[in-house]
């Protein structure tokens, strides 16, 4: 870096900051917070910038509203709040997924850095799974797809590149609604609807039950967090769209059973046999350290809903999913510690690193 991160208070701006430090190495977060120095998340590592000034409050402040394009109501809603998340898109076009908050009554910023340009299946996943991704999802005219995981696990990712595979592919109307937009499509094939809730509508809700009138095609919708995410959700797949949707489970039978609990206890049976016609499928997923040290790599399970997957789903049997993917093979499914011992016999990652997906 040329120039100080932490520049005079006056002058700082933090498309410089970006700048500077976008050449480093695989950065995916950069913290930023009053009286304490600019630090990044490099390979999983944080790493302080010990070689720049502290930022200031009143830089801190001046960083945020920047961020906010200087919207007074948006900063004026986060002092409220305590807590904001938007994007931000910088000079160079890189996208960012940005949250703000306070911590003891300072100012704190993280911003995830999310990749400019989408990638492809293959890259992201071994190739043969990449192409039953294809198959058995994406050339699908309809039903529900889901990915799952915990927070930065690499699900916005996997939804960007499913997305991208579907607009080069196919004349098509695809709608997201995203809570902030993380990643702007171009469009190709597909024409693409980009709603951002706050920005293009008041409430997440309002957008959902606009959709069916909004004549899509492909429908992402960004989280499901509750009931009525989740009945909108199971809607949409049954009214003949393709939809694709996201939720913090750490397995294909542990999203099963959350998504069904949503419910009240005496319409669980009826929203199981909802689900069980409706879905495709679930991807989840982690990411893992590479042994090379060259940033990090996905480990997936994936589940097919075959009609083995189905019966189990329509009679409650969720404990049973498990067995039927580690059999699954020749259906193309495949469990978390299945797909790491085979990167690890590739000697992509340590195999020590096994165990901890075994469960």
């Amino acid at each position: 870096m040329n120039q100080p991160v932490a520049a005079m208070t006056g002058t700082i701006n933090i498309d410089s900051i970006l700048s500077q430090i976008s050449d480093k190495e695989v950065i995916s977060d950069i913290h930023l917070a009053a009286d304490e120095y600019v630090a990044l998340r490099i390979n999983w590592e944080i790493k302080k910038l010990t070689d720049q000034p502290k930022l200031t409050d009143e830089a801190m402040e001046i960083i945020l509203k920047q961020l906010m394009r200087w919207n007074q109501k948006a900063f004026s809603q986060f002092l409220s709040d305590r807590e904001a998340d938007f994007s931000y898109i910088s000079m160079d076009g890189t996208p960012y997924r940005v949250n703000a908050f306070f911590k003891l009554g300072k100012i704190g910023i993280v911003l995830r850095k999310i990749n400019a340009v989408a990638r492809k299946l293959e890259e992201l996943m071994l190739p043969e799974f990449a192409e039953v991704i294809k198959e058995k999802v994406l050339d699908k005219d309809q039903w529900l797809f889901l990915v799952t995981g915990p927070t930065g696990s690499g699900k916005s990712t996997s939804i960007v590149a499913m997305i991208d595979y579907i607009n080069s592919r196919r004349s098509e109307h695809i709608l997201t609604i995203e809570d902030p937009v993380e990643f702007i499509f171009e469009p190709k094939k597909a024409i693409i609807s980009q709603r951002e809730v706050g920005h293009d509508t008041w409430a997440f809700m309002n957008a959902l039950r606009a959709a069916m009138r909004e004549d899509p095609d492909v429908i992402f919708v960004w989280e499901i967090r509750d009931k009525e995410t989740a009945e909108a959700v199971l809607s949409l797949a049954e009214t003949g769209h393709l939809v694709f949707s996201t939720l913090h489970t750490g397995s294909a039978a542990g999203t099963i059973n959350r998504y069904i609990s949503f419910f009240a206890p005496e319409i669980q049976d009826s929203i199981a046999d909802r689900l069980a016609d409706v879905l495709l499928g679930i991807q989840s997923q982690r990411l893992e350290k590479r042994k090379d040290k060259k940033g990090r790599v996905g480990i997936f399970e994936i589940m097919i809903n075959t009609p083995a997957v189905k019966n189990n789903i329509k009679k409650r049997q969720i404990s049973q999913i498990d067995s039927i993917i580690e059999t699954g093979i020749k259906q193309w499914m495949i469990k978390l510690d299945q797909y790491a011992k085979r990167l690890a016999e590739s000697g992509i990652i340590p195999e020590e690193k096994v165990l901890r997906y075994s469960i």
